[in-house]
């Protein structure tokens, strides 16, 4: 009984983070209310006052989430694949394939809260930089893995370049989010992962 009643309860705080998710992604945090999350998760303003003290508090959550997400379907996955070029190529499928399937839209969900939050929110502010820091440090990993395999040109900088990779997928995301009956995101993600890996591959 104590366990249904846990997993109940852990299902119900999974159902109000999957709904914020989404609501900030569309509207942004500052946007969204609190009726919106209750109706999108069909719950009470008790049912949410007992998972989370407040939208701040669930704002913490769904970084959480996002950055968990991050890195369960993506660092993990690429992780696995055998040479560098393959883990950069890996990553941009991922993306695409996420993008496609109407999964968890990440990239978009981080590339609002940035723009939102950046510049006027410390507290959600340095939980973003982790993200960034983590997601820069992967890839500066797979491209430092490349040059010592001789897979790629000697003017990479793994530091530079990790940079310009996360700034051109974030841009293009935003791009895309702002006008998607327009921006073919999945199609700019193809060629920015050719341009990549054609530019840079030895």
């Amino acid at each position: 009984m104590v366990t249904a009643t846990l997993e109940k309860g852990k299902h119900t705080r999974e159902r109000i983070v999957d709904a914020a998710s989404e609501l900030f992604r569309k509207n942004g945090f500052h946007n969204t209310s609190l009726a919106q999350i209750l109706a999108a998760s069909e719950l009470t303003k008790g049912g949410f006052y007992f998972h989370f003290k407040s939208k701040d508090e669930l704002g913490d959550a769904v970084i959480e989430y996002m950055k968990d997400f991050w890195v369960t379907n993506v660092l993990d996955q690429i992780a696995k694949e055998s040479d560098a070029i393959r883990r950069i190529e890996r990553m941009f499928d991922i993306m695409i394939r996420t993008h496609e399937g109407n999964v968890f839209h990440g990239c978009a969900l981080l590339a609002v809260l940035t723009a939102e939050m950046m510049e006027v929110e410390e507290h959600f502010s340095g939980s973003l930089r982790k993200i960034y820091a983590e997601w820069k440090a992967s890839i500066v990993q797979i491209l430092e893995q490349g040059k010592q395999e001789g897979l790629f040109k000697d003017w990479v900088n793994p530091d530079s370049l990790a940079l310009l990779i996360i700034g051109a997928v974030q841009g293009t995301t935003m791009m895309a989010h702002l006008d998607p009956s327009h921006i073919d995101l999945s199609s700019l993600f193809r060629n920015l992962r050719l341009l990549l890996v054609e530019g840079v591959a030895s």
